[in-house]
């Protein structure tokens, strides 16, 4: 599914981010003001996902654009990078499209996950509850400006589209079906 990133009243020229932390996570709506507000004051756009919590938020700031839902896959082939809570989808889609990630986990795969990407060099791992706007600052500034980063995620990114990854698990499906009948 195709998406149309909206026009921002401002700063439509800046890097675009997309906060995501799934329908569970989304319920955490003090975390999600905290980051629309620290982010408010970055030279950034960014989608935010609230999930079906639209009703908690009165007013966004003019950078910040909030839906209940979004088409992730489209969406983060656009954006310049990702927070999100360390699920094994967002994680995936992120290193496909090679784009940098800053996990805030709070259950299961996330930890592992946040871990792996910051030891991995293609993101960073934040705590959810334990940062400052100057942390988040600087972490989002270094995932725009990083080189190695970016090479990293590039090689990453080349090696993962090369795999043809959907049509080997399409035929692995196949034969496991193809066993049974």
């Amino acid at each position: 599914m195709s998406y149309d990133v909206p026009q921002f009243s401002v700063l439509n020229d800046k890097p675009l981010l997309y906060v995501s932390f799934g329908s569970l996570g989304a319920g955490d709506t003090e975390l999600m003001k905290r980051l629309i507000s620290a982010i408010s004051k970055m030279p950034v756009r960014a989608l935010f996902n609230v999930g079906e919590y639209m009703d908690a938020y009165e007013l966004t700031p003019d950078n910040i654009h909030i839906s209940g839902w979004y088409p992730q896959p489209s969406v983060i082939r656009q954006v310049d990078a990702v927070i999100h809570h360390g699920g094994n989808n967002s994680l995936t889609e992120c290193l496909y499209f090679g784009k940098p990630a800053i996990i805030m986990p709070y259950v299961w795969d996330g930890h592992d996950n946040a871990t792996r990407v910051d030891e991995a060099g293609h993101g960073f791992y934040l705590h959810r509850l334990n940062w400052t706007k100057e942390e988040l600052a600087e972490k989002i500034n270094r995932m725009m400006s990083d080189e190695k980063m970016k090479a990293t995620l590039a090689a990453t990114s080349a090696h993962m589209q090369g795999q043809n990854g959907p049509v080997k698990a399409a035929k692995l499906l196949d034969e496991l079906v193809g066993d049974r009948e």
